[in-house]
C-alpha cells in the first residue's frame, strides 16, 4: 500500500485529523439508513478525488465501520494502484458480464470485492476499461449491486469520474444518498463548480458538501492552532531547569516595550480619530442650529411684514369708506326712524 493513504501511514498528522473531522460530519448527515452510500467526484481531473476517497474510506474503516470502496472511474482508475492490488475482475466485468479474458460470464459482484491491508476496508476495483462506461452504469445491474453491497457493508464509497468531463458520476449521484465534490485550491474554477452542482441537482442528486483540497498551509502554522498535532515537540527533563540567558531576557523586555509603544500609538490614533469625529459632529450641529435660527428669523420677519401690510390696507379701507359730508335728516323722518327702531326692539 502506497504512502498516499496518509490516514494509515501517519494517523497523527494534521491531514489525518481533517479526514476524521470529515468522516464525523458525514456520519451525522443521515442516521436513518443502516448503510451510508457516498459518491466522491470532482469537476475535472487532477483535483484529488481518488486520494480523498481512499483516505476517507480508511478513516471509516478505522472507526470500526465495515467499509467498501468502489472505483467507479472506469476510464482512468487509480484505486488499485493506491492499494497496490489487481484491477480485475472489477466493476466493469460485473456490469458487462465479461470476464478479464474477454469471455461472456455471469459474475457475482461480491466475488469482485477484495480485502485491503486496512482492517475493515474492502475494495471493488474498476475492472477492465470498457468502451461504454456510461451505458454500463445506466443498466439495472448497478442497482442490483448497490442493493447487495448495502446489505453487507456499513459504508459504501464510490470514487466517480469527473462530472464535467463525462456523465458517469451524474448517473451514480441519483442512486446514492450523498455526493461530495472535491475541489482544488487555486485550480478549480467557480463556474465549473456551479455547473457540476447544477448537473447533479438536475438528475435528483443530493450534494452534501464540498471538500477544498491542496490548501497552502504550513505544518508549523497548523500545529499552533491545533495542539494535538504537535507530536514531535521535544520535552524538558524534570531534573533540568531551563533558565533563559540575559540576552533572551533583554530581548523579551524589548519586545514587551515595543508592544506597549505600539499599543500607546494605536490608542493615540484612535483618540485622535474620535476627537476629529466629535469636532466634525459639533461643527455640523452648530451649522444646523445657525441655519435653523436664520430660517426662523426670516419667517418671523415675513409674518411681521405681512401683518403691517394688512393693517395698512385696513386703515386705507377705513379712510376711503368714511362720509366726506354730513347728511341732514328731517326731524319728522328722524322721529319715524327712531320709532321703528324702538318698535323693533320691543
Amino acid at each position: 500500500m502506497k504512502k498516499e493513504i496518509i490516514t494509515q501511514s501517519d494517523p497523527k498528522s494534521p491531514i489525518s485529523e481533517v479526514f476524521r473531522a470529515l468522516r464525523t460530519n458525514i456520519q451525522f448527515m443521515n442516521r436513518a439508513s443502516d448503510c451510508q452510500t457516498i459518491l466522491i467526484t470532482s469537476t475535472v481531473q487532477a483535483e484529488g478525488k481518488s486520494w480523498t476517497s481512499a483516505n476517507l474510506a480508511t478513516t471509516f474503516a478505522q472507526s470500526g465501520s465495515k467499509t467498501l470502496l468502489i472505483d467507479a472511474d472506469m476510464r482512468k482508475p487509480r484505486q488499485h494502484k493506491i492499494f497496490q492490488m489487481s484491477n480485475v475482475p472489477g466493476l466493469s466485468n460485473y456490469l458487462s458480464e465479461i470476464n478479464d479474458v474477454g469471455r461472456r460470464q455471469k459474475i457475482d459482484g461480491m466475488d469482485c470485492v477484495k480485502k485491503t491491508e486496512v482492517e475493515n476496508l474492502y475494495l471493488l476495483p474498476s475492472g477492465n476499461i470498457p468502451p461504454n462506461p456510461s451505458e454500463l452504469l445506466m443498466s439495472d445491474k448497478i442497482i442490483e449491486l448497490i442493493d447487495e453491497v448495502t446489505k453487507n457493508f456499513d459504508v459504501v464509497i464510490f470514487d466517480g469520474a469527473p462530472c464535467l468531463l463525462v456523465t458517469d458520476s451524474t448517473i451514480i449521484s441519483r442512486l446514492v444518498e450523498s455526493t461530495i465534490l472535491v475541489t482544488s485550491y487555486k485550480y478549480t474554477k467557480i463556474d465549473d463548480l456551479k455547473e457540476a452542482k447544477k448537473r447533479i441537482k438536475r438528475v435528483g442528486g443530493n450534494i452534501a458538501g464540498v471538500v477544498l483540497n491542496r490548501v497552502e498551509i504550513s505544518n508549523k502554522k497548523y500545529e499552533e492552532k491545533y495542539y494535538y498535532a504537535s507530536t514531535n515537540t521535544p520535552t524538558l527533563k524534570a531534573d533540568k531547569k531551563y533558565r533563559p540567558s540575559s540576552r533572551e531576557v533583554e530581548k523579551y523586555r524589548e519586545k514587551i516595550k515595543k508592544n506597549e509603544e505600539d499599543d500607546d500609538l494605536d490608542f493615540d490614533l484612535r483618540s485622535r480619530k474620535v476627537t476629529e469625529k466629535t469636532r466634525k459632529e459639533e461643527d455640523n450641529k452648530r451649522e444646523e442650529s445657525v441655519t435653523k435660527a436664520k430660517n426662523d428669523e426670516d419667517v418671523n420677519k415675513y409674518i411681521n411684514d405681512r401683518i403691517e401690510d394688512t393693517q395698512r390696507q385696513i386703515q386705507d379701507e377705513i379712510k376711503n369708506t368714511k362720509f366726506k359730508s354730513r347728511v341732514e335728516v328731517p326731524s319728522d323722518k328722524a322721529k319715524e326712524i327712531l320709532d321703528s327702531i324702538k318698535g323693533y326692539k320691543d
